[in-house]
This record gives C-alpha cells, structure tokens and sequence, in this order.
C-alpha cells in the first residue's frame, strides 16, 4: 500500500488549538501526521526534541537569519519533500497531502516576500462600490457585514477611497505575497519530483478549501456563494496520464476530490464501509479530450453553521441561489460574470431556473442541506408582487428606495411614471397577485392554495397576498 502523510492545518478535529499531532485513535487513517496542527493561523513551525512547535508572527524574530527555514508554507514543503525523499528510497509509493496555512490573515509575510509587491497599487473592486450604493442592490445573502456599518446614503466612494490608502493596499501587497511563497514552494516540490525521477508518474494537484472576497461585492471575508469565495482551482498535474494545457468546465465540488484521486491512483474498489456522495472525474481528467464540459452536471454548494444563509445549485455557467431573506438569485456567469444581475425573472431563462431549482429543492431534502432544516420559509420562486431593492430610478440627486414611497417620494410618482410602479409594485400598491410559484414552509414545498393557515407570516402574505387578503 502507499506511505501517507498529511501535513499543515487540519481544522477537523474538535476544538484543540493548536493541536498538534494526532492523539490516539485520531490519525484518520494517515500513517505520520507529526506535523499536523488542528487550529489557528500560526506563521512560524519549528521542531524541538521531535515536535513541531508553532508561533505567531511577534515571535519572527526567533528565526532571524533562518526565516525561510521555519516560515509555515517553507517549513511544511520541506518537510513534504524529506517524506517523499524517505518514500522514494524505501520504493514504497506515497500519498503526501500539505495543507498550507496560507494566504490567510493575519495579512503578514516573511521578509523578501512581505516587500515584494510594495510597488503595486490595488483598487478596491468596483462591485464593492455598486452594491454598497445598492446600484445594483446586492442580494440578501449579502449583507455586507465586513463593511464597516457604511449605508448606500453615505459617501460610498470616499469610504472605500480612504479604505484603500488605510488598509486594503498593504493588506493585498501581502497576500499576494502569500501566494507567491506558495508558488516558489510548489516549484520546489515539482524540481525535485524531477530530480528524483518520478515527475511522470507522480500526480500533483493544487487546490483550496475556499476562496476569499477581497472585498468584492463589499465583502472581506469568505463564506458566500460567489466565484470570488465559493469557487477554487483544481489543477492537476499527471504527465503519464492527463495531457497538458486540458481544461474541463464541469461543474465539480469538494465532495469529487476523494473519489476522483483515488481512482487515479488506481484504487478503485474501497472498502464496504466507506461510501462517497461525490463524483469521480478522472475519466474527464484523463481522457484525450482537451477541453471537457458535461453540461447536464449540477453540484450544490451550501453555507453550514448555525445560522446557514443560502445554499447553491451550479451548473456550467449557472447558478441558482436560495436564501432565507431574499428571492432566489440566478446568476448567468457568461452574461454576468461580476454576478451582479438577478436572472430569475428573465422568461429566456426559464428553463435553466427550473432545472436548478428543481435540484436544489430536491438537495434541501436528500442531504439535509441547514438552510432547509433552520429556515421555515424560503422563497423558491420570485414572487408575483415584490419590491426591488435598488435605488429608485429618479433623477433629482437623492439616493432614495422603496420604502420612501409614502415618505420622501409622494405617492403620486406611482402614478405618473411607469419606471416607479415597475420597480415598486408593492409600495405603489399596483400589484395584488398570488404568486403561482414554490415556497419553502416549514420543511416541505407549497404553492398558495395550501398557505392559508400560514398568512400571519410576513413572507407568506407577501408571497400569496389574495389568499391572506393583504391587498
């Protein structure tokens, strides 16, 4: 069988911090994990009497002289390098997993890397600024909570102008700096698979456990549906077998890793006991086919925790979203690869809407899928009547929405202009229509002849306002 190791942050074994090792009966069928930690962002390892030992980045100058001995992503490829240099000698095949701690804030480098990219400028993305100025609103699973409490009536610009000099230019400096200590390292590793003779038939692949926003759509951190977050690389390096320069664009999820590298590894027939929900894709990777794209696969990505937000069904560009505050999203990522416009409602789009959604409704069930099981209700369907969450369309320099219609926009530019009454049918009140879509209620799939019981809930009365008699 193979030598296996697994290094670098695990980050699924309790609350242990760092803890490093296995303790007994944890090894989660590794054979060394010496050098496995479980929690935390440390910058710095380093092996005292046979232990690694772990430090923040206050504690840099312990390595002064050394730091790209004992640097994380430094430390952990040489530390994989000497395992595949043990497994090589001993002709005994390997299975290597390095987990780096990196790009990840604290946003701080090792010096050469922390300096690297001082001379670049960075912007922050123009979606942050549209949908911080709700033009176009951003949709309700994005609540911009990053954001430091800025309102669309704000001076969004000048906000994110002073942001960028305070902080976000040194803290892209240093993440790109991140990846480029990784990128020097892979390189390493892929130099010496050559020097020892196994570059053939040594499979390399690349990935993340997740992406980050950067800011785009005015969000810092990860955990959301977007490319910029839920999306990641997959790059697979096989000269014997995969051909170089392949690109596959079907839809695949973390859950295919498993089952698709160990097929190309030639284990095929894994034990009774283990079972696996993913795909596995190395007949895709492998085959001569340069460009691969099954465009009948969807896959699901959800949001877990204890308040889970909305939960996603892809397919080669597209995907549906669902969300406990908000219509469904259906993001056309050829059309609309910024995912700033709602498609849901396109009548083009029909099609592609309910073949999603259909999946999707099916997932909230089949694998019990937190935002079914924590969200009594859920629009499944855009509902007939619903304000949007735009600025409204006016031109006389104020930033207003549809909640001022009655307020500061008097009632009667419903009645004059068409853009007002389409925008905001509710709050102009032009719109009085059950909605003859799905919505989510209490764990099962309903439509409005079946919600009476259920109109002292706000989104029920919005989503079937004749049957609770609200209009």
């Amino acid at each position: 069988g193979y030598a296996t190791s697994y290094m670098g942050k695990w980050h699924l074994d309790g609350d242990a911090k760092p803890g490093v090792g296995a303790p007994a009966g944890r090894d989660f069928g590794f054979d060394e994990n010496q050098y496995r930690y479980n929690r935390g962002h440390w910058k710095y390892f380093d092996e005292i009497n046979g232990s690694m030992q772990v430090y923040t980045m206050s504690e840099e100058e312990n390595f002064a002289g050394r730091y790209n001995q004992h640097f994380s992503s430094d430390f952990l490829m040489d530390r994989g390098i000497e395992f595949i240099e043990r497994s090589v000698s001993s002709e005994k095949p390997f299975a290597l997993m390095i987990s780096f701690p990196d790009p990840h804030a604290p946003n701080q480098n090792r010096p050469f890397y922390s300096n690297m990219y001082k001379d670049l400028n960075f912007r922050v993305p123009a979606t942050a600024r549209m949908n911080l100025k709700h033009d176009p609103a951003p949709p309700g699973f994005n609540n911009m909570g990053y954001v430091d409490n800025v309102s669309p009536t704000d001076d969004v610009d000048q906000y994110f102008d002073e942001y960028e000099q305070r902080h976000f230019i040194d803290h892209m400096q240093q993440y790109f700096g991140m990846a480029k200590c990784i990128d020097f390292n892979v390189g390493k590793l892929l130099e010496k698979l050559n020097a020892l003779g196994i570059d053939d038939n040594t499979i390399v692949v690349y990935t993340s456990d997740h992406g980050g926003m950067k800011l785009e759509h005015g969000i810092k951190n990860k955990n959301f549906p977007y490319e910029t977050s839920a999306g990641i690389p997959f790059v697979v390096k096989y000269p014997d077998r995969i051909p170089a320069g392949k690109i596959i664009e079907t839809a695949h999820s973390s859950v295919d890793f498993a089952p698709t590298i160990l097929s190309m590894m030639g284990i095929t027939d894994p034990p009774p006991d283990v079972t696996f929900q993913g795909i596995d894709a190395s007949q895709e990777l492998m085959s001569s086919d340069m460009i691969i794209s099954n465009n009948d696969q969807i896959t699901f990505s959800i949001n877990t925790g204890n308040n889970p937000s909305w939960a996603a069904a892809i397919k080669t560009g597209y995907k549906l979203i669902f969300s406990h505050n908000d219509v469904p999203w259906l993001f056309d990522l050829n059309r609309d690869p910024d995912e700033l416009i709602n498609f849901a409602s396109s009548s083009w789009h029909q099609p592609i809407f309910e073949e999603l959604r259909e999946a999707l409704i099916g997932a909230l069930t089949r694998y019990e899928v937190p935002l079914g099981k924590r969200s009594n209700f859920i629009y499944l369907d855009v509902p007939a009547c619903y304000d949007r969450r735009d600025v409204l369309p006016v031109n006389n320099g104020k930033i207003l929405f549809c909640s001022d219609i009655g307020t500061d926009v008097p009632m009667t530019r419903c009645e004059n202009q068409e853009k007002i009454r389409d925008h905001c049918p509710v709050s102009c009140k032009t719109c009085c229509q059950d909605s003859p879509g799905k919505i989510w209620v209490n764990n099962a799939v309903r439509r409005c002849d079946s919600l009476k019981d259920f109109c002292s809930i706000g989104r029920v009365r919005r989503f079937c306002p004749v049957t609770c008699n609200s209009c």
